[in-house]
């Protein structure tokens, strides 16, 4: 688990392998999205850096939702 101090400091993902952070985390994200395989086959997954600098700016088009049930 990550904790929560920091949690907001980059992106993390988890599989059966363990915890990712950052640019492996939103290519891992990517892999399990549809489309995902095409934007990982360009190479897009290497933006991670360029989104964590502007989410401040990214977050204005992503809705408020209420946060999912924890597993």
């Amino acid at each position: 688990m990550v904790p929560e101090d920091v949690r907001h400091e980059s992106v993390h993902a988890a599989d059966g392998r363990g915890l990712a952070s950052a640019t492996q985390a939103f290519r891992l994200i990517l892999t399990r999205l549809r489309g995902g395989g095409l934007l990982l086959a360009t190479g897009l997954y290497r933006i991670y850096p360029w989104v964590a600098r502007n989410r401040s700016r990214i977050g204005r088009f992503v809705p408020d939702l209420p946060r999912p049930p924890v597993a």
